[in-house]
C-alpha cells in the first residue's frame, strides 16, 4: 500500500504542474491575422535548409509558394543529401522562378551542417527579413504574411513560432507529448518574451529574423558549433540587445519532425540532454517530475483499484481512491490541454503516457551518456561528440575553406 503521504505530495505535484502548462498556454503570445492588401511589407526571403528530404521537402516548397505575401523570394539549400532531395528541388526552382536553388559546400571541422547550409543561403538571399524554415513543415498561405505583421507591430528583430505538431505514428503519439508537453515547463511564465530576463531560444522549425539585426549578431557563423543551434542565435540576437520574441504559430504552420522510432531516437539523442544544459541535477530532476507527473498516477490508480477490492477494504482505500481519481483527472486535462498543439492524437492516446514516459527516461538516460562518455550522435548520416558545454567537438584540425570564408564574410 502506498502511504497516503507520499500519495497527497504526488497529488499536489500533479496539481502544480498541470497549472504551470495552463498558464504556459494563458499567457502566450498569439499571432493575429493581418490584413489583406499589399501594406508596407518588407521583401523577404525564405530559407530552407534540406539534408535527406525526399519525403518531406515537396510538400513545404509547395506550400511556402502558395503564400499570400507581395513579396518574397525562396532559397533552398541542399546539404549534400544522398537521396533524391536535391532532384526535387531542382524540378521545384524550375517551375517557379521566386525559387532559388543552391548546393551547400562541404562542412567544415567543428561545424553543425545545418549552420554550415543557412551560413551559404544567406549570402544568395536579399530579403530584408530573413524567414527560416524547416523542410519537414508545412505552412498555411496566411503563415508569412501574419508571421511578418507580428514582428513588425512588436517591434521584434528575432521572432519564433510553437509549431503544430503532425503525430502519425504510434511512437510519435507515445513519446512526443510527453517531450513536448514536459518542456512547456522550462519557461511557463514567457520570460524569453521580456528583454530585461537573460533567457532567449526559438523553435527553429520557423525563425523570422530581421536582416540586420540578424548580421549585426553575427549569423549562424556565431553558433556554427552549437548542437541547439536555434537556442543558440536567439542567444546571441538578445545579448546584443535586440528584441527576441516567441509566439504561438498553430495558425501559421505544422511540422512532422520524425516518422519512426529510429530517426525519433537519433533527433532527440542529438540534443535533448543539451535542452537540460547537460547537467546531472538537471536530468534527475526532470526525470523525477515526468515520471512522477505521467508514470506514478496511472500506477496509484491501480493500487487503489486493488485496495478498494480487497474484502474487506483497507482503511486508507477511499482517500488513496480519492486521490488517484484527482491525479487522473487533471492528467487528462493536461493532455487535453498540450493536444492543441497536435495533429493526429485523440483521448484514446492519453493511454500511452505511461510508456511515453518510460521512453522518455531511457531516452535522456540515453542522451546524457553520450555527452558524459564521449560517444557519438548520428544524424542524417554525420556524426557529432557533443560536450557539456552544448558544442561539438573537432575531430581534428582543420580550418575553414577559402571558398566558405569568401560566402560568409557578411557575417563577421
Amino acid at each position: 500500500m502506498i502511504p497516503i503521504a507520499i500519495l497527497t505530495l504526488n497529488t499536489a505535484l500533479v496539481l502544480v504542474l498541470v497549472a504551470l502548462t495552463f498558464v504556459f498556454y494563458a499567457l502566450m503570445s498569439r499571432v493575429e491575422r493581418s490584413p489583406g492588401g499589399k501594406r508596407d511589407l518588407p521583401f523577404i526571403s525564405i530559407v530552407v535548409p534540406a539534408r535527406n528530404e525526399e519525403g518531406k521537402i515537396e510538400r513545404c516548397l509547395e506550400s511556402l509558394a502558395g503564400q499570400d505575401y507581395p513579396c518574397f523570394e525562396i532559397v533552398v539549400v541542399d546539404d549534400r543529401s544522398t537521396d533524391r532531395t536535391a532532384e526535387i528541388i531542382e524540378r521545384a526552382a524550375s517551375r517557379d522562378p521566386r525559387i532559388k536553388f543552391i548546393t551547400a559546400k562541404s562542412l567544415p571541422e567543428g561545424w553543425i551542417g545545418k549552420c554550415n547550409a543557412l551560413v551559404h543561403a544567406g549570402a544568395h538571399a536579399s530579403g530584408e527579413w530573413l524567414l527560416f524554415t524547416d523542410a519537414d513543415t508545412c505552412h498555411r498561405s496566411n503563415s508569412a504574411r501574419d508571421a511578418v505583421s507580428y514582428a513588425m507591430r512588436n517591434q521584434a528583430d528575432l521572432v519564433s513560432f510553437v509549431p503544430v505538431q503532425e503525430l502519425g505514428g504510434f511512437w510519435e503519439r507515445a513519446v512526443m507529448p510527453v517531450l513536448l508537453g514536459s518542456f512547456l515547463l522550462g519557461d511557463p511564465f514567457h520570460t524569453v518574451n521580456n528583454q530585461r530576463q537573460e533567457r532567449a531560444y526559438a523553435y527553429g522549425q520557423y525563425v523570422l529574423a530581421r536582416r540586420s539585426a540578424y548580421e549585426a549578431a553575427g549569423g549562424h557563423q556565431a553558433v556554427r558549433d552549437e548542437i541547439l543551434e536555434d537556442h543558440a542565435i536567439a542567444r546571441v540576437v538578445k545579448r546584443k540587445g535586440f528584441v527576441v520574441l516567441c509566439a504561438d504559430g498553430h495558425d501559421l504552420y505544422s511540422v512532422r519532425m520524425y516518422t519512426s522510432l529510429k530517426t525519433m531516437w537519433q533527433g532527440w539523442t542529438k540534443n535533448l540532454y543539451s535542452l537540460i544544459d547537460c547537467r546531472p541535477l538537471n536530468l534527475i530532476l526532470i526525470l523525477t517530475l515526468i515520471n512522477c507527473a505521467l508514470l506514478a498516477p496511472f500506477l496509484h490508480l491501480l493500487a487503489a483499484a486493488s485496495t478498494c477490492v480487497q474484502a474487506p477494504p483497507g482503511d486508507d482505500a477511499p482517500v488513496m481512491a480519492a486521490l488517484a481519481l484527482v491525479e487522473m483527472a487533471a492528467l487528462f486535462a493536461w493532455y487535453r490541454r498540450t493536444c492543441y498543439h497536435y495533429q493526429g492524437v485523440d483521448w484514446r492516446h492519453f493511454l500511452l503516457l505511461p510508456l511515453g514516459a518510460l521512453t522518455v527516461t531511457v531516452l535522456y538516460l540515453h542522451a546524457a551518456y553520450l555527452v558524459h562518455s564521449g560517444g557519438q550522435v548520428n544524424w542524417k548520416g554525420r556524426r557529432y561528440t557533443v560536450n557539456s558545454s552544448r558544442t561539438i567537438e573537432r575531430t581534428g584540425g582543420a580550418h575553414l575553406d577559402p571558398a566558405l570564408d569568401r560566402d560568409t564574410s557578411a557575417y563577421n
